[in-house]
Formats: structure tokens, C-alpha cells, sequence
């Protein structure tokens, strides 16, 4: 018998150490790197973006824009599902939520990174009481050849590799 009551408290003190997600609060906000998110030339990133405190986001709207321009959506998540038609078609076929929104996870997955997309992008979640918006910097390294200048001289074209 005494072995069934220790049993009985071990399960207790397990369920009462898991992480409690909280239900969908009155308020919340954002939560996002300091620093700009650096990526390279045609690669995937993640722009990070959870909410605070940590609850199901599933049935708020999250909506991924360019900063300045709230229309030229890059993702919109409404109404349980990603909303295909409000997309700007630049980013079609190349977002996705990076997912667990169940934990409050909302961050945007972009793929096949182009030099157009650096910039600033807003995470904007909003529920029936209350939004809130945050920016995401995304930084684009490029790699390239070495830089050739050529100069002019005496009507000869003369190149110079330059190194860096």
C-alpha cells in the first residue's frame, strides 16, 4: 500500500512540473530578436516572432508585412488557416508559418531568399480584445566574383583586379 500512495505522489509532482500554456489572455505581446536576422543569397530563414505570455495562437490573426505597407501582406493567418489569396505574389509559394502556434510560436519561414526581401517585416497578431506589433530586420549577404575596375589611359583600357 505504501508503495501506491509514493507512485500516486511522484505522478502528482510530474503533472504539476509541466509547463502550464496559458489561455488565450486579455493582453500579450511580441517577442522578437534585437538584432537584425542575417541570411544568405537564395537560402531559408526563419524571422522569429512569439507571443508573450505563451498560449495557442490558433485562433488569433497573424499577419507578416513589409514595414510601411500593411496591404502587401507576406503571410496572413485568419480564420484557422493561411489566407492564399491576400498574399503579395512575390512571397507565394515561399512563406510558411514555421509552426506550434498551439504554443504561441508565430514566426515566418522564407525560402529561396532574394535580395528584394531584406528589410524590415512587422508581426502583427491580433485577437477580438487586443494586437500588437513588432519589426523583424532581415539582413541579405550576397557573395560574389572579385571586383575588376578598369581605367583609361593614353586610349588603352587597362583592368585591375582588386581584392578585399
Amino acid at each position: 500500500m505504501m508503495r501506491s500512495g509514493v507512485s500516486l505522489r511522484v505522478m502528482i509532482l510530474a503533472a504539476l512540473t509541466v509547463p502550464i500554456i496559458v489561455q488565450s489572455p486579455e493582453t500579450f505581446t511580441l517577442m522578437v530578436p534585437n538584432g537584425p536576422i542575417l541570411t544568405w543569397l537564395n537560402s531559408t530563414v526563419s524571422l522569429t516572432c512569439e507571443l508573450s505570455p505563451l498560449f495557442n495562437a490558433e485562433p488569433l490573426e497573424v499577419r507578416w508585412y513589409r514595414a510601411k505597407d500593411f496591404d502587401s501582406t507576406a503571410l496572413l493567418y485568419k480564420d484557422h488557416k493561411i489566407q492564399e489569396a491576400s498574399v503579395d505574389p512575390h512571397y507565394r509559394g515561399r512563406v510558411s508559418l514555421t509552426g506550434e502556434l498551439e504554443r504561441g510560436n508565430v514566426s515566418l519561414t522564407l525560402e529561396r531568399v532574394t535580395l528584394e526581401d531584406r528589410g524590415e517585416y512587422v508581426c502583427y497578431v491580433s485577437s477580438e480584445q487586443w494586437y500588437d506589433k513588432a519589426i523583424v530586420l532581415l539582413t541579405v549577404n550576397v557573395t560574389g566574383s572579385e571586383p575588376v575596375l578598369s581605367e583609361a589611359r593614353g586610349g588603352q583600357v587597362h583592368q585591375m583586379v582588386t581584392t578585399t
